[in-house]
């Protein structure tokens, strides 16, 4: 395929995914609302000291991103196999790998929406400056944005004809992600800490590692699954 023509071809899908989400708000708005159920409940039951919370709070915030983006990710592929167009699409010449990257797209456009949601409800609620350095923070959510995307698109690709996908999906899908929620969450620590210091840098080049290679092996492997 050309270059010219698969730019066309992804830019066409992510304009359809987001286009049918804003038409019918099959999962955008439940990912939202349970996102900021888990502050309410997180913050409600956590009696801590500031020193505590600023240990804690950042990885409350990352599992909150991935279970509320959970919601969306089961999501992703139902409405091809809903209507019955998985098969056109699969016979339309658009390259596998160009679905791989708009899928991820619209996955990674999704959490940016639900991170400028979390993040400023744990800021009031916690009272922990999770954007004291946003510049920093901001390399943080692309990096574990990045690497979530590119492992839930798989995920869901391959759980999409299941009849139990929901319950499923879950299970296959934290295993995958714990390594990026771990380095996600240690360096979202060390900047509410202030401290970027060379531990901070291993943890963002770790995560860096974690979303370079998930992204290139679910490009390779994502042919083979929507195959299937």
């Amino acid at each position: 395929m050309q270059p010219g023509h698969a730019l066309k071809a992804f830019w066409r899908l992510v304009v359809k995914d987001l286009v049918c989400e804003f038409r019918l708000c099959r999962s955008w708005p439940g990912m939202l609302l349970l996102g900021l159920v888990l502050v309410l409940l997180l913050e409600m039951q956590v009696d801590l000291g500031t020193h505590e919370k600023q240990q804690v709070v950042s990885g409350l915030l990352w599992l909150d991103v991935f279970f509320a983006g959970t919601l969306m990710v089961d999501r992703l592929f139902s409405g091809e196999r809903e209507e019955g167009c998985w098969r056109s699409l699969l016979l339309y010449p658009v390259s596998p790998t160009a679905v791989f990257f708009a899928k991820a797209t619209v996955t990674i456009l999704a959490l940016v929406l639900l991170e400028c949601v979390l993040v400023p409800a744990f800021i009031v609620f916690s009272n922990i400056p999770l954007l004291r350095r946003p510049l920093c923070f901001l390399t943080v959510a692309l990096l574990a944005n990045l690497g979530y995307a590119s492992v839930s698109v798989v995920i869901s690709a391959l759980t999409a004809q299941l009849s139990h996908r929901s319950s499923l999906l879950p299970l296959l899908l934290l295993p995958l992600m714990t390594p990026v929620i771990m380095a996600a969450a240690a360096a979202t620590r060390f900047l509410v800490a202030a401290d970027l210091d060379e531990q901070w840098w291993r943890w963002v080049q770790l995560l860096g590692c974690f979303a370079v290679m998930f992204t290139t092996l679910g490009a390779l492997v994502f042919e083979f699954v929507v195959e299937d």
